[in-house]
């Protein structure tokens, strides 16, 4: 409706400024002056509706001519159409001054004031040229539209205010297919892998080892938030359920379940969240007493901040504490400390295009340590690590996102022969490569293929490996 608006106020300008300025049309002197000229020259740019040319030619003499109603009227009416609503308001702000009822410079203002969004301006201007004496059919029209769209923005808007305080609640179910190369994350050959790391063979029974299986996945989320305050405030309450199943190894079926409560607080642009949080991972494994399950539960602290340094760029900040425990192989067990940041970027023109970059800082520091017979620290799993990840999004029609992601994961151990009795400190570089599409095939739907690739460097043989995961999932969401 505004784009429409915006269409028919320029075919009203050329109408209207024909009609308007005609009547004052300054006749042509034998001796006249250099700027008099330009606006005689602008009227008829006006008139045959370029108004681009018109305004690029009177701007240059605001500063001499500002104040002389019909070079103002002319100045405003030309930056209306030439899509600088700023400008025009200050020239058709002259001319109301002194001649509040000359031409259409009410109804011209207040397309000026609507395009800049002063929809209470707008509303004023518009108004008071229906309450002039002397107005015509078009001009009343055209004010009418507009002022009818700026009913709908307010009712909208009341709409929206109202709906935000209300308590309310959020959803959404998703199910995947994919194949994953190396469902266990081994390295090609686990035997040999353990004895170069440990100078001994594994004792069995061994896990599966470089192992590629199709896989089906359902995950869902649900979440309750309670407004308090102004839009934007709530309190809320969150269900994240992700579960996996290998078609041929069950025993590498995986369920994670997250509870999360906490405050969202806006403040103009910038958003703060704080939360507590509670995850649960669980696998089945071939038993829990051989040691192969990845069994983990997680409690976290976490606090976030969102900064609109712009309306494109966005720069965010957060700190979080995490209790990570594993139930079956609590000499992994560490408390960590997670410092990050994250800048994104929207461009401007075709698509939308959009860059994401982030900085993650992780502390583990281990909450205990396994001993040998003779008391030497053998398993002391503190370390630090960095990670920096990139995403890029592009829209090339509104229905659809192509997506692509490098993360780069860099872990350094703390204690010497942590992981390993023949390497001191180990050392892994993980990249993680994506790429993707976001379809929207109708309203609350969300079809996503996606292929992923990991590969871990390390100086230790048993952490070495690479995998490959191919999927398409289809998500609902419920508002």
């Amino acid at each position: 409706m505004k784009k429409n608006l915006a269409i028919f106020g320029l075919l009203l300008g050329i109408v209207l400024a024909h009609s308007a300025v005609a009547a004052d049309k300054p006749a042509v002197k034998p001796n006249e002056s250099k700027s008099a000229k330009a606006v005689r020259q602008a009227q008829v740019l006006v008139q045959t509706g370029k108004f681009a040319d018109a305004f690029a030619l009177l701007q240059p003499l605001e500063f001499e001519l500002s104040g002389d109603v019909v070079f103002d009227y002319l100045l405003g009416i030309s930056a209306v159409n030439a899509g600088k609503p700023d400008r025009a308001t200050l020239a058709l702000e002259r001319v109301e001054a002194v001649a509040p009822e000359y031409g259409e410079v009410r109804l011209w203002l207040g397309i000026a004031y609507f395009q800049s969004g002063d929809m209470d301006r707008a509303k004023k201007s518009l108004t008071g040229l229906l309450r002039q004496a002397k107005i015509s059919t078009q001009s009343k029209n055209t004010a009418n539209q507009y002022l009818t769209v700026i009913k709908q923005q307010d009712e909208t808007r009341l709409a929206e205010a109202k709906k935000a305080k209300q308590p309310s609640l959020l959803g959404a179910v998703e199910f995947g297919l994919g194949n994953d190369s190396n469902i266990t994350s081994g390295p090609k050959n686990y035997v040999d892998a353990y004895t170069t790391s440990f100078s001994a063979p594994p004792q069995p029974p061994l896990p599966p080892s470089n192992i590629s299986a199709r896989f089906a996945q359902i995950n869902g989320n649900v979440e309750g938030r309670i407004p308090f305050s102004s839009a934007g405030n709530f309190a809320y309450a969150s269900l994240d359920s992700n579960n996996r199943a290998y078609l041929k190894y069950a025993m590498m079926n995986s369920h994670a379940n997250t509870v999360k409560g906490g405050v969202n607080l806006q403040s103009g642009m910038n958003t703060y969240r704080f939360d507590l949080s509670r995850r649960d991972y669980r696998q089945l494994g071939t038993a829990a007493s051989q040691g192969y399950t990845g069994d983990s539960t997680q409690n976290s602290a976490t606090g976030d901040a969102r900064f609109a340094l712009t309306e494109r760029d966005y720069l965010a900040v957060s700190l979080q504490y995490n209790m990570p425990r594993y139930p079956t192989t609590n000499a992994q067990d560490t408390n960590q400390v997670v410092i990050g940041t994250n800048f994104t970027h929207v461009f401007e023109g075709t698509g939308s295009p959009m860059i994401y970059v982030a900085l993650n800082h992780t502390r583990d520091k281990a909450v205990r340590q396994s001993l040998d017979m003779k008391g030497i620290d053998q398993t002391d799993v503190s370390r630090n690590t960095n990670a920096f990840i990139a995403y890029t999004q592009y829209t090339p029609v509104p229905s659809a996102d192509v997506t692509a992601m490098w993360m780069l994961s860099m872990r350094r151990d703390s204690r010497a022969f942590a992981r390993s009795n023949n390497e001191a400190f180990g050392n892994d570089d993980m990249q993680v490569m994506m790429l993707g599409v976001n379809w929207r095939p109708a309203s609350d739907w969300l079809v996503k293929p996606q292929l992923l690739h990991i590969r871990n460097a390390s100086n230790i043989p048993l952490y070495v490996f690479q995998k490959s995961e191919v999927s398409v999932s289809v998500k609902r969401d419920f508002k």
